[in-house]
C-alpha cells in the first residue's frame, strides 16, 4: 500500500496543508455560533467537524450529501446525543458617568458586582406551550436514519432525523442575567430529509438533500431600561410629589397627574413571554466529492439559508409601577390631549386579560444562515489520515430578531417614540452579527482493521463582534476539543463514539457593546439592560455522541 504514496506526492500534499492552515490562521475573521454542535454524529464530533471530504455515513445528508455514494445496500443508523452546557456571567462595576448618576439619584443596580450562572436546560418541545425545564442535568436526544442503494445502481437514497439547532437555558427568577433572558430556547428538528448521492464518474460524485423541519422558539424576558430618559421621568414624579401637586381623592380631574407611581431606570417594567413554532421549514443541502487518487479526497457542501416563519402567542405582564403611573396619568386631561395626537400608554388597569396584562398572537422569522464548507482528506500513511476544512457561515443575516404582534402594545406606544427598533406593533431586538470564516482539523489513526481512534480541534472564533456581545447568547471565542473511536465487528456493523469539550469566553467592558451595555443614552434606549456596566462571560459544554450502523 505504501507504493501509492511517493515521497514527492506526500511532500506536496503536506506542504499544501501547511500553507492552507497558515493562510487560514492569519486572517482576522473566523466565526461560529452553534452550527454543527447538535447534529449528533459521533464521527463528525470526534474529528472536530472536519468531515466535508470524509462524510460520516448517513449523516452525509447534513455534512455533504455526495458522501452517500459510499453506502452500499440497505443501512440504518441509530444514534444518541447527550449534551450539557453551563453559562456564567460575572458583572462588574459601572463606567464613571453611570456610577455618578446612580450616586446622584440614589439608585441601586442589582446586577453590579453580581454573578449569573445556569446549567439548567430549557427546551421548546414541539406542539406544547412554553419552554420546558429538562428533568436531567444533560440533554438526551435519540436520532437516526436509513439509506438504500439498489444493486448495480450509481445512486444512493437516504433520509435521517437530526437537529441542526437545539439550544436553551432557564435562569433563576432573581438571577441578574435574566434581563437578557430568563428563559430561552431555539430548536430546529429535521424530521424528514429525502436525499441522494450520485456517482457521476469514477472520481466525482454529487449529492443533494431536501430537509423538512419543525422549528420553535420560546423566550421569557423581564425588561428594564437604565436610561437617562427614565431618570428624567422619575425625577419629575418625585418633584410632583414633593411639591404637593398630587390631586386629592375628591379633587376634580387634574390636567396632569404624575403621582400614580414611578418608573425608574432600574425598575423591572414588564415580563414578556413569547412562544412560537413552525411545523414545516424547508432547507436544501448540496455537495460534491472528488477522489482523484485513493489517498486524496476533496469535498464541498453548501447549505442554503432557511427561514422559519414562526407563529404563536405572547403574554406581557407589566409591573405595578407601570400600571399605576400610566393608569393615573390616563385619568388626567393631559393624557387625552397626548393620545389624540399619538397613541400613548394607558396602564391597562381595565385590561380584559387582567390588570396590566396583554395577550395575543405573535409571529417572527428565525433564520438558519447559509453555510459553506470545503476541505480535504489525505491518507498520509496507511495508519494516519488528516482532514482539514475551512468554513463560512452567513451569520450576518441576523441583523435583528423582529417580533410582530397582533395589536398595538402599551409599551410599544412609548418605545416607538424613543427608538428606531420599535413600532406600534413591532419590536426588533438588534443583533448585527458577522459572516466570517472558520477552520477545523481532524486526525484518524487506524490501529487495526477493526479499530480506529479519532482526534479533532476546532477554534470557533465567534461571529458575534466585540461591540455586539451580550448575555442573551454569551458566546465569545470558543475552542472545541474532541476525540473518539470507531469499532467494526461482524461483517457490516459499526459502533462510533465521540466526546467533545467546548469552552468560550468574552470580556465586555462597560459601554463597549451596543447589544447590552452601551453608554450611548441617545441611540440605545430600549434593549440595553446593562448600560454602562462591565461584564465577562464563560460558556462550557460537554458533548457525547454514540452511534450504531448496520445493514438491514
Amino acid at each position: 500500500m505504501m507504493s501509492r504514496f511517493s515521497n514527492a506526492a506526500r511532500s506536496r500534499i503536506l506542504g499544501s496543508l501547511c500553507v492552507f492552515l497558515c493562510v487560514s490562521s492569519v486572517g482576522n475573521g473566523y466565526g461560529a455560533i452553534v452550527e454543527n454542535l447538535t447534529v449528533g454524529n459521533a464521527k463528525a464530533l470526534a474529528l472536530g467537524n472536519a468531515v466535508t471530504a470524509d462524510p460520516p455515513g448517513i449523516d452525509s445528508i447534513h455534512f455533504n450529501p455526495a458522501g452517500l455514494v459510499r453506502l452500499d445496500g440497505r443501512q440504518m443508523n441509530l444514534k444518541l446525543l447527550v449534551a450539557a452546557m453551563q453559562f456564567e456571567v460575572d458583572f462588574g462595576g459601572h463606567d464613571s458617568k453611570t456610577q455618578q448618576a446612580i450616586e446622584d439619584y440614589g439608585y441601586e443596580d442589582e446586577a453590579a458586582y453580581a454573578s449569573s450562572e445556569t446549567s439548567t436546560i430549557g427546551i421548546k418541545v414541539p406542539f406544547t406551550d412554553g419552554v420546558k425545564e429538562w428533568p436531567l442535568p444533560f440533554l438526551v436526544m435519540p436520532l437516526g436514519g436509513a439509506s438504500y442503494s439498489p444493486p448495480g445502481s450509481e445512486v444512493t437514497y437516504a433520509t435521517a432525523v437530526y437537529t441542526p439547532m437545539a439550544a436553551g437555558y432557564i435562569r433563576d427568577e432573581d438571577d441578574p442575567g435574566r434581563f437578557m433572558g430568563e428563559e430561552l430556547s431555539l430548536v430546529k428538528i429535521t424530521y424528514f430529509s429525502p436525499s441522494f448521492g450520485f456517482q457521476l464518474t469514477d472520481t466525482l460524485s454529487v449529492g443533494a438533500s431536501v430537509g423538512m423541519s419543525w422549528q420553535g422558539a420560546g423566550v421569557k424576558l423581564p425588561l428594564r431600561v437604565p436610561n437617562s430618559v427614565l431618570i428624567f421621568a422619575d425625577t419629575l414624579v418625585n418633584l410632583f410629589q414633593s411639591q404637593g401637586l398630587c390631586p386629592g381623592q375628591d379633587d376634580p380631574t387634574p390636567f396632569l397627574d404624575l403621582c400614580g407611581g414611578s418608573v425608574g431606570p432600574y425598575t423591572e417594567i414588564f415580563d414578556l413571554e413569547v412562544d412560537a413554532e413552525a411545523p414545516l421549514v424547508w432547507n436544501l443541502n448540496i455537495g460534491a466529492l472528488w477522489e482523484p487518487t485513493p489517498w486524496f479526497t476533496w469535498g464541498f457542501v453548501y447549505q442554503a439559508e432557511s427561514i422559519g416563519h414562526l407563529e404563536g402567542s405572547y403574554r406581557l405582564e407589566y409591573g405595578d409601577e407601570w400600571v399605576n403611573f400610566f393608569g393615573d396619568l390616563r385619568q388626567s386631561d393631559a393624557w387625552n390631549v397626548i393620545n389624540a395626537v399619538i397613541p400613548f400608554p394607558s396602564g391597562l388597569q381595565d385590561s380584559p386579560a387582567g390588570i396590566g396584562v396583554e395577550t395575543g398572537d405573535v409571529s417572527m422569522d428565525v433564520i438558519m444562515p447559509a453555510h459553506f464548507s470545503t476541505g480535504v482528506s489525505v491518507q498520509m500513511t496507511p495508519a494516519w489520515k488528516v482532514n482539514f476544512d475551512v468554513k463560512w457561515t452567513d451569520w450576518g443575516a441576523w441583523e435583528g430578531l423582529e417580533l410582530e404582534f397582533d395589536k398595538q402594545l402599551d409599551f410599544l406606544k412609548l418605545a416607538s417614540l424613543l427608538s428606531p427598533y420599535a413600532e406600534l406593533e413591532t419590536l426588533t431586538i438588534p443583533r448585527n452579527y458577522e459572516s466570517v470564516w472558520n477552520w477545523a482539523l481532524g486526525l484518524e489513526y487506524q490501529y487495526n482493521h477493526n479499530l480506529a481512534f479519532r482526534f479533532g480541534y476546532e477554534p470557533r472564533k465567534t461571529s458575534i463582534p466585540d461591540d455586539k456581545q451580550d448575555v442573551l447568547l454569551p458566546l465569545g471565542d470558543a475552542e472545541l476539543f474532541a476525540f473518539g473511536f470507531e469499532y467494526r465487528f461482524g461483517v457490516d456493523q459499526i459502533i462510533e463514539a465521540g466526546v467533545g469539550y467546548l469552552h468560550a469566553e468574552a470580556d465586555v467592558p462597560a459601554g463597549s457593546s451596543t447589544n447590552s451595555n452601551s453608554s450611548d443614552q441617545l441611540n440605545n434606549i430600549i434593549y440595553n439592560p446593562y448600560a454602562g456596566t462591565d461584564f465577562s462571560s464563560q460558556v462550557q459544554g460537554l458533548l457525547f455522541e454514540l452511534s450504531y450502523t448496520s445493514s438491514f
